[in-house]
């Protein structure tokens, strides 16, 4: 008996990522199952980065000459990554490698992407309790984005800089533009906004310096080829 071959459907990738969606979405005690059902494929039909692709390309390839580079996957709102990151400076430093001299990346996507926004837009859309991120000071959903510029008491131990202070060592950050296009995609649904202005929204509201990227496996990709390691930093 022959098997029949297997043929890709038309919109296949706007199903996955509807898919990815509708995920996103799910377990969060603020949207209901009539509002997920709403999440259709076609919110994210464009799925094009407004550029920096070969920028980042670019900046890859830089790391991957550099001293031990190596890449921190932050994929959840915790902020393990970058405290590992200054634990990396500070024992290359003290092992014989200066600063300077080190390659180090940080990739921020899915929950993570929460480290990439100005404080206005996480208080707006409640984002704290859609991506899972708490205030390290009160324990409740984050209303501000602690790791950019970390406070007194954001912090472990004394002297540990934010995302803002590794990049001024320079620390490459990117972040997960397909994950922006879920987010913000879930929220506009939620809301009932218009879901290429929010997305707008999560584009203006990104840190200067932060890379936005295809999406976050997009960067993970390419470390092998520029010889750069993989830390999960997704629990501590």
């Amino acid at each position: 008996m022959k098997m029949k071959k297997s043929r890709t459907k038309p919109n296949s990738r706007r199903a996955f990522v509807g898919t990815l969606a509708a995920g996103a979405t799910a377990g969060i005690s603020l949207l209901s199952n009539p509002v997920q059902a709403k999440l259709r494929p076609e919110l994210f039909e464009s799925l094009k980065t407004p550029g920096g692709a070969d920028e980042i390309d670019q900046g890859l390839k830089k790391i991957g000459k550099m001293e031990h580079p190596v890449a921190y996957d932050m994929s959840q709102a915790n902020p393990w990554g970058a405290w590992w990151s200054n634990v990396y400076y500070m024992t290359n430093t003290e092992t014989g490698t200066d600063a300077s001299d080190l390659g180090v990346l940080i990739v921020l996507r899915h929950d993570g992407i929460l480290f990439s926004f100005k404080d206005e837009l996480i208080e707006k859309y409640k984002l704290g309790e859609l991506l899972k991120g708490k205030d390290p000071q009160t324990g409740e959903p984050a209303l501000r984005n602690s790791l950019y510029e970390p406070q007194e008491g954001d912090v472990p131990l004394p002297g540990l800089a934010g995302l803002k202070g590794l990049m001024e060592q320079g620390t490459m950050i990117c972040v997960c533009n397909m994950a922006y296009k879920v987010y913000s995609g879930a929220v506009a649904t939620m809301m009932e906004l218009d879901p290429d202005e929010v997305y707008n929204e999560f584009v203006a509201a990104k840190h200067p310096g932060i890379e936005l990227a295809p999406s976050g496996v997009w960067v993970l990709g390419r470390l092998a080829e520029n010889r750069i390691a993989y830390i999960d930093a997704s629990v501590g």
